[in-house]
């Protein structure tokens, strides 16, 4: 590991995480059970890619939702290792939305975040209630994170929404800035330049759209997660946004502050969902 590009070592947990080839396994096994535990809505299409698509697990009479976007650095992983953070949502009465998107390197990052913006556009014109739409709260994780804080970069107005639909977004390590991952052995299906990591990069990209915005990372994490966060906590500063070390939290068991209804970040989610008032509500 001493040969290790520094890069390499600060972003691909696997080399960093002792039980790193367990985690994956170990969550597919957690999702399959939640997916039989509870009533969802599968594969809803929002685009015409076969990726895009996204389950709703819906709750009756629910006044709020969470939508969720897994991680996998934009080459890995789909809505199906991950459902196991509906758990804690659903039980106390909140919709749960799962995004699925494609992946590179048959897309760019840059498609992604298009079809996430259709993703979001779709769930909540075409799929969420009235009352769903009362309260929205968006979370990702890693690349996920990114994801989600995307949301605050959005123009909603573009897609015929309101201009702040969103009360919460929750980023759980969160790269931000992808351009140090072109010196790592992911930009082999990244395919990350100069230019393009310039043109995606949320550090240097306006707000256009209010929310409360929380960036977390585990205390385990390596130092470049930590900047990453800080960096954007920087930025958007004008949100107030709150950033939070989990002690002893990796980047695979900062999902389990999220999905475990003892967790911080579920906790944080929980509260946003809850919060009698937010910029959505105020809006046109």
């Amino acid at each position: 590991m001493q040969n290790r590009n520094w890069h390499d070592l600060q972003y691909l947990p696997s080399l960093t995480v002792a039980n790193a080839a367990s985690v994956f396994p170990d969550w597919e096994k957690r999702a399959a059970v939640s997916r039989a535990k509870y009533p969802f809505i599968a594969d809803i299409a929002y685009g015409s890619h076969p990726r895009e698509m996204l389950d709703l697990f819906r709750v009756s009479n629910a006044k709020a939702t969470l939508v969720f976007i897994h991680g996998g650095y934009w080459r890995m992983l789909s809505k199906l290792e991950t459902s196991f953070v509906v758990d804690g949502f659903v039980e106390q009465g909140v919709s749960v939305a799962l995004i699925n998107y494609p992946l590179c390197p048959e897309v760019s990052i840059g498609d992604i975040r298009s079809s996430i913006q259709k993703a979001f556009a779709h769930l909540y014109k075409n799929l969420l209630t009235t009352e769903e739409r009362q309260t929205i709260v968006v979370t990702g994780h890693s690349a996920g994170g990114h994801l989600a804080a995307l949301h605050l970069a959005t123009d909603w107005s573009e897609f015929g929404l309101p201009e702040n639909p969103i009360a919460g977004v929750i980023a759980l390590s969160g790269v931000f800035d992808v351009a140090p991952l072109m010196h790592t052995e992911l930009n082999d299906k990244l395919h990350i330049t100069e230019k393009s990591a310039a043109e995606i990069n949320l550090h240097k990209v306006a707000l256009k759209s209010k929310a409360a915005l929380v960036l977390a990372v585990g205390g385990a994490e390596p130092e470049e997660f930590h900047r990453q966060s800080r960096e954007q906590a920087k930025a958007w500063a004008a949100l107030d946004p709150q950033f939070i070390t989990l002690p002893n939290i990796n980047h695979y068991t900062i999902v389990d502050s999220l999905a475990d209804r003892e967790g911080e970040l579920h906790k944080q989610a929980i509260s946003l969902l809850h919060a009698p008032n937010h910029p959505a509500k105020h809006s046109s």
